[in-house]
C-alpha cells in the first residue's frame, strides 16, 4: 500500500470514530457529519481508490468506473457487504493490520485512537 503512515493513522482514527457514532445510534446530523468527514478524508488520502478497491476485491480502475455508475452503498452491497458499517469495520481492520505491519503495536494504536478521539468530538 502506497499510503503514508500518517495517512493510515488519520484514516484509522476517522473510521473508528465513525463506527463508534454508528454503534451508539447517534443523531442523524452527527452521523451524517462524520460520514461526510470520512468520505472527505478517503477522497484526499485514497484519491485513486486503491484502498477501497482492494477491500472490495476490485481493481482501482473498476472501482472508479463503478463509482460513476452507482452509489457507494450499492457497490458495497454488490461486493458482499451487508451495509457500509460492515465495510467500515473491514476498513478499520485493514488499516490496523497495515499499521501493525509497519511496526506499530496494538497498544500504541489503542492509545493513539483514545488520545485523538477526544479532539474529534
Amino acid at each position: 500500500m502506497k499510503l503514508s503512515t500518517k495517512s493510515l493513522s488519520s484514516l484509522l482514527l476517522t473510521t473508528g470514530s465513525m463506527m463508534a457514532s454508528m454503534s451508539r445510534k447517534a443523531r442523524d446530523t452527527h452521523r451524517r457529519h462524520r460520514e461526510e468527514r470520512l468520505e472527505r478524508i478517503l477522497q484526499r488520502h485514497d484519491r485513486k481508490g486503491e484502498l477501497r478497491a482492494d477491500l472490495l476485491g476490485l481493481s482501482p480502475i473498476e472501482f472508479r468506473y463503478m463509482q460513476k455508475k452507482s452509489s457507494f452503498e450499492e457497490i458495497v452491497r454488490s461486493r458482499g457487504f451487508r451495509n457500509t458499517y460492515e465495510f467500515q469495520r473491514a476498513l478499520f481492520g485493514k488499516l490496523r493490520d497495515e499499521l501493525i505491519q509497519r511496526g506499530w503495536t496494538r497498544q500504541k494504536i489503542d492509545q493513539f485512537v483514545i488520545a485523538r478521539s477526544a479532539r474529534l468530538n
